[in-house]
C-alpha cells in the first residue's frame, strides 16, 4: 500500500479560491486521483504534525470557507509525528541539503534547489520516518529526499508537474560517491538509528 506524506501547499493550492489557476488544477487532479486510491485501499494519506501546525497558523488569514475545505481534506489524512524528531536531526537534514546544493546543484537535474527551513526539515524527516512518498509543489526544498533512498525508488512527487522527481543516475551516483556527502549521510543514518 502506498503512503503519501503531504506538504502544506498540497492543501492550500486545492482550497485557495484566488490562487494560481494552474496550481489549483494540479492540486485538484492530485486529490481526485489520490482519493480514488484511498477508496480502493491502495493508498494512505499522512499529514505531518508540522503541516497541521502551519495550516493552523495560516488559518488566521483565511476565509471560513477555505478553513472548512482544509478541515475536510485533513479528514482524509492520518496525522503523524516521528518520536525521534530533534533539533539535531533537523540540523543534519539542513546541513546535508546545503552541502548538496553547494556542491552538486548542476548534477541533480533541477533548475533550483534550496536547503529549506526548519519546517521543511521536519516535514522531510516525517516522510522519511514513515517510509513514504513525499508530495509537494515546492520540490526545490526537498531535493535531498530522493537521495536518502536507492536511486530507482519513487520517493518525491511533484504535485505541480504531476510526476515523480528523478535525480539523474549519473548525478545520483556522483553525489553518493562524494566523501563529504557519504560521511554526513552516514552520520544522519547513525543518529537516526540511535534515537
Amino acid at each position: 500500500m502506498k503512503q503519501y506524506t503531504l506538504d502544506t501547499n498540497v492543501f492550500r493550492y486545492k482550497t485557495n479560491p484566488t490562487g494560481d489557476h494552474a496550481l489549483r488544477n494540479s492540486a485538484k487532479s492530485f486529490w481526485k486521483g489520490t482519493l480514488r486510491e484511498i477508496q480502493s485501499g491502495e493508498a494512505v494519506l499522512l499529514v505531518p504534525e508540522e503541516v497541521v501546525r502551519e495550516l493552523k497558523v495560516q488559518s488566521f488569514t483565511l476565509a471560513e470557507k477555505e478553513k472548512r475545505k482544509i478541515a475536510d481534506l485533513l479528514g482524509f489524512c492520518q496525522e503523524v509525528s516521528p518520536n525521534r524528531l530533534s533539533i539535531e536531526i533537523e540540523h543534519k537534514i539542513r546541513e546535508l541539503s546545503a552541502y548538496v546544493r553547494s556542491n552538486f546543484k548542476s548534477d541533480i537535474g533541477q533548475d533550483k534547489m534550496e536547503y529549506g527551513g526548519i519546517s521543511d526539515s521536519r516535514i522531510l524527516y516525517t516522510a522519511y520516518d514513515e517510509d513514504s512518498i513525499l508530495v509537494t509543489a515546492n520540490v526545490k526544498d526537498f531535493l535531498l529526499y530522493p537521495l536518502l533512498f536507492p536511486h530507482n525508488e519513487e520517493r518525491l512527487f511533484d504535485m505541480k508537474e504531476n510526476k515523480f522527481v528523478r535525480i539523474p543516475e549519473q548525478g545520483y551516483y556522483k553525489i553518493h560517491s562524494d566523501i563529504g556527502f557519504k560521511s554526513m549521510l552516514q552520520s544522519f543514518f547513525e543518529f537516526d538509528n540511535e534515537q
